[in-house]
């Protein structure tokens, strides 16, 4: 899986020759395809039959007689070209997918000028034909390269985007596996991986022997009812810090499957919980690509591993347990489990490693997809500078986030009546609000922004770069983010 540079088009299975609304060929994707195409074409958009729309396509096969090196060319609508940008780009390369299949390609061109266009036009590609196929014995044939021809693309942007994609794939690897596949101990066997390629990583592993020597009752208490983990995995990466350089805390739930526990999901939506440690997976697919892109500064991946079951040692409703900080927590639903191990992960990463601001990401509350639905995530934060760099790195990659506030009111409803603060509150109102006032009291002073990816880590449907199943949204949100950000005290 490659995206590639080229001056010509060499052999190739599908040219995709991209046009914009009102315009027609260039010169340059003139001189690639045959006399035949271009009169099609010509004849296509006088007669108004293909309109440069987004998402519009025709399909054209090559005679064996041409002398030009592809077998079938597709010109794609990319719209109003005022109005392009990274979405409409996914969006108007959708269709390669059912193409790809019908043409059996191995390889597919693109014949585009605009360097930031052709970029994304072929990162869509691989986004919309990525396949999990991983226990199916017949494999299905996938893309191996998109080459783009003609475009002034540096090659470390090209170097950049096949880490991004290849971090992508992985991350919804690990998301689609079944919990069977990846528990507690393979995932965290995949971040010994991680750091054993990267001699800029530090792992530090707490099981759960040591979990309980340091009063971690929190994350404990979730993965009681499991025979693995539960853990929490500590990935320090540095580069060229600075002397005194306070770390980026990026914690991760990791729930590897999510029964509800006691307060039992309902089978519907019980089928998808192996998607729970998408927050986690994130994490590791964001250092997986550290290796390549080497970004400077102090960063820390935290993990808070665990598996939510039933059972005789399942935790109970109206149970009392004490966190890391020493804070006590009553428990009023057992599916509030991911606030309860990032809690200690948040505690943990705070005393232990000082961070100048932490992010915590986390498939935590339905309420989430309620309020903003499966395309956008939501972002609440004590840090008013820190959601804004998240927003707007985001905005520039395609991964929306909208910020909910901290509503002052709501963070001192989750303060408890018996103990010092509960899982859920006394509500069941703005409940996503709620799931960060509770992670909120465990940062204190620390800047704290919360990831709630419960809608956008995970789709039902095939959408445009997102093939049904685990999506690896927030990916590209955090190495745009570490570009952008002085990861600095």
């Amino acid at each position: 899986m490659r995206i590639t540079l080229s001056k010509q088009n060499s052999k190739t299975d599908i040219l995709i020759i991209p046009i914009k609304e009102g315009e027609n060929l260039s010169n340059q994707q003139k001189k690639q395809i045959s006399k035949q195409h271009i009169l099609e074409v010509e004849s296509l958009i006088e007669n108004k039959i293909f309109k440069g729309k987004t998402g519009e396509s025709f399909v054209f096969q090559n005679i064996k007689s041409s002398k030009k090196s592809y077998k079938s060319a597709i010109i794609i609508g990319l719209g109003d070209k005022k109005k392009i940008n990274v979405h409409s780009i996914k969006k108007s390369i959708a269709s390669i997918t059912n193409h790809q299949k019908k043409l059996k390609a191995d390889k597919i061109a693109i014949l585009h000028e605009n360097p930031k266009e052709a970029l994304w036009l072929a990162t869509g590609i691989f986004m919309n034909t990525y396949k999990f196929d991983k226990y199916i014995t017949k494999k299905i044939k996938k893309i191996s390269e998109v080459q783009i021809i003609n475009a002034e693309i540096s090659k470390e942007e090209i170097t950049k985007m096949n880490t991004l994609l290849e971090s992508i794939y992985y991350t919804r690897d690990l998301v689609n596996s079944t919990s069977n596949d990846i528990d507690p101990d393979t995932l965290v066997e995949e971040a010994k991986k991680i750091a054993k390629e990267n001699p800029l990583i530090k792992l530090t592993i707490l099981d759960r022997k040591k979990l309980e020597s340091l009063g971690c009752g929190a994350i404990l208490s979730i993965g009681q009812s499991s025979t693995k983990g539960p853990y929490m995995v500590i990935m320090e990466y540095k580069n060229e810090p600075k002397k005194d350089e306070k770390p980026l805390a990026i914690i991760g739930k990791g729930i590897t499957f999510d029964t509800g526990g006691l307060y039992l999901k309902p089978a519907m939506h019980m089928n998808d919980m192996k998607m729970d440690k998408a927050g986690a997976c994130t994490v590791l697919g964001l250092f997986k690509t550290f290796k390549n892109l080497k970004p400077k500064g102090h960063i820390l991946g935290v993990l808070a591993i665990a598996e939510n079951l039933i059972g005789k040692a399942a935790i109970r409703p109206g149970d009392i347990i004490k966190a890391y900080d020493g804070k006590t927590i009553e428990i009023l639903n057992t599916d509030g489990e991911g606030r309860i191990v990032l809690a200690d992960a948040i505690a943990y990463t705070k005393k232990n490693y000082n961070p100048s601001k932490m992010i915590s990401i986390a498939t935590l509350t339905g309420a989430a997809i309620v309020t903003l639905g499966y395309d956008i995530g939501v972002v609440l934060s004590t840090d008013e500078e820190l959601a804004k760099q998240i927003i707007e790195s985001g905005k520039e990659v395609d991964e929306p986030f909208w910020e909910l506030p901290l509503y002052e009111d709501y963070c001192e409803n989750v303060k408890g009546k018996i103990s010092d603060i509960t899982n859920s509150g006394y509500t069941v109102k703005a409940q996503t609000i709620m799931g960060a006032a509770f992670l909120k009291a465990f940062a204190g002073k620390t800047p704290l922004a919360h990831l709630d990816i419960a809608g956008t880590a995970w789709s039902n449907e095939n959408k445009p770069g997102y093939p049904a199943g685990a999506t690896a949204f927030g990916i590209m949100m955090f190495q745009k983010l570490l570009e952008k950000m002085v990861v600095r005290s």
